[in-house]
């Protein structure tokens, strides 16, 4: 798990910002990336104040605190993904411009317009890939991202559904996605971002200490997996496919002396293939980014 400082974080605005100058793209200061940063400046002006004053503040909106943390982390790991990666100029500034939109909350997001937080996945799923060492790159429109390993190529499509209910509908739609013709050879390959499925409005996974947290996640997404095999094979039939299952969250814990951390975890189910490497391959997409 990561654990950070308020002035880690903050620090990293003036690159986030450097990015999309690159692309061409002023960052409005009402944007919902700087008004993450802009509230954790604040955060930590009261934090060094008094602890009383770090208290005040934080009682006035904790959905707030617990936003501007975990969407400024996230954003974090992207810009150190693209910055350390070549990607096609102009798809990039396609990605960051959705990726700049959007409400400050899930809670005031319009379910009709979703493309913020579905290109923040998209995004954070290529953070995470570019970490394990994998070579990722941007596509559009379809697929979402390729990923090339020493012995496959994966083709992903990357869904992020609102609410259980609409599990399926996203995962239907995503294996639709991936048998268009125009779709380049490799593995198809389903991910599913699971944060609005299986952790709170907060985004924060609460637990007694960090192992508890890991096990906790594991199981949660194991669990789920298992459970929504039957409509995998379902949807796929006798067609072979990968699904990755992705959570990433805060993790919060009953010590107070232990600040909060950030945990990202997938796991990996292969459906309908012979070839048995693919599952030592798969693997290396499993557990938690650390």
């Amino acid at each position: 798990m990561k654990k950070y400082k308020f002035v880690e974080i903050i620090k990293y605005e003036e690159r986030v910002k450097a990015l999309f100058i690159k692309c061409g793209i002023t960052l409005n200061n009402q944007s919902r990336i700087c008004q993450y940063f802009s509230y954790l400046r604040d955060l930590e002006v009261a934090r060094t104040n008094s602890d009383q004053a770090f208290h005040d503040f934080l009682e006035k909106d904790k959905a707030k605190y617990y936003y501007s943390q975990y969407y400024s982390l996230e954003i974090r790991n992207i810009v150190e993904a693209l910055e350390q990666t070549d990607q096609d100029i102009d798809l990039l500034k396609s990605k960051l411009l959705n990726l700049s939109d959007g409400t400050y909350l899930l809670s005031e997001e319009n379910p009709s317009d979703t493309s913020a937080r579905n290109t923040t996945f998209e995004l954070s799923l290529f953070a995470f890939l570019h970490n394990l060492g994998t070579q990722v790159e941007l596509g559009e429109p379809n697929p979402d991202l390729r990923v090339a390993t020493s012995q496959f190529t994966y083709n992903i499509e990357c869904k992020r559904p609102s609410s259980e209910n609409s599990v399926e509908k996203n995962i239907r739609k995503a294996w639709k996605q991936l048998r268009k013709p125009s779709v380049p050879d490799g593995i198809p390959t389903i991910a599913i971002s699971l944060d609005k499925v299986l952790i709170n409005d907060d985004l924060i996974y609460h637990s007694v200490s960090e192992l508890a947290a890991l096990g906790g996640l594991d199981s949660l997404l194991y669990e789920y997996a298992q459970k929504n095999q039957p409509m995998i094979n379902k949807i796929i039939n006798s067609d072979s496919c990968v699904v990755l299952y992705y959570i990433s969250c805060l993790s919060g814990f009953e010590n107070k002396n232990l600040p909060m951390a950030n945990a990202t975890y997938v796991i990996g189910n292969v459906y309908n293939f012979e070839d048995m490497s693919i599952y030592h391959d798969l693997e290396g997409f499993s557990g938690m980014n650390i």
